[in-house]
């Protein structure tokens, strides 16, 4: 690893850091009532320092949610031609299960999703995170349908599956942290893949064609 990508791994390491106080006290307190100041103490770090590396206090929580979503675009990237959907996604929860972090940044996320509805702010950065997974969802998508990646169906595809992902994302979460409602993983992957099918009109989630 060289100097300049040793930097990069700390500072991105040092973002996350911060996001995961920002989003334990959006959530706790409220964005209103959390100021940068707060958030730097929290994380044991100059106010300067978070707006070194942050736009908006709003924005410190984009890290954490944009782990959970290149996460699922890794899950997409191991995606087997000769596996549906739901299969892969059913597979692929048992052979890279989340660690215990992961979990509580997706609980993070959850919480996230419920409070964007109300904070325009938070939204923001929310949307701003769903774009990269659009983004992050092209090459899959062209892999799949034998396309080029700047075809419009191609774009099409990944922009409803991204608007998808977020519906599913936004129902989910206000179901469990909301509602108190449980929703098991096979639950919520099945969603996923119900989403993606009709979202696409059935382009997507079955084998890939020879």
């Amino acid at each position: 690893m060289s100097i300049d990508e040793a930097h990069n791994e700390k500072q991105a390491e040092a973002r996350l850091a911060v996001s995961r106080h920002a989003a334990d006290l959006f959530w706790e307190h409220g964005v209103s009532a959390t100021s940068g100041d707060d958030i730097a103490a929290a994380a044991g770090l100059s106010t300067r320092t978070i707006w070194r590396y942050f736009r908006t206090k709003e924005s410190c929580v984009e890290p954490v949610l944009a782990q959970s979503a290149d996460r699922f675009i890794a899950t997409l990237n191991r995606w087997p031609h000769d596996l549906s959907l739901a299969d892969h996604l059913a597979a692929d929860s048992i052979s890279h299960p989340l660690s215990a972090g992961d979990i509580k940044d997706e609980v993070r996320g959850l919480r996230l999703a419920t409070m964007t509805a109300e904070e325009p702010a938070l939204r923001t950065a929310y949307l701003m995170v769903h774009d990269r997974m659009e983004r992050g969802f092209i090459p899959v998508i062209a892999e799949r349908l034998h396309l080029p990646e700047d075809h419009l169906t191609v774009r099409l595809c990944a922009a409803a599956v991204t608007g998808a992902f977020r519906v599913i994302d936004e129902d989910v979460s206000r179901a469990v942290i909301v509602d108190g409602t449980v929703v098991s993983q096979a639950e919520a992957l099945a969603l996923i893949d119900r989403a993606i099918r009709e979202a696409t009109n059935g382009r997507l989630g079955g084998p890939v064609n020879p």
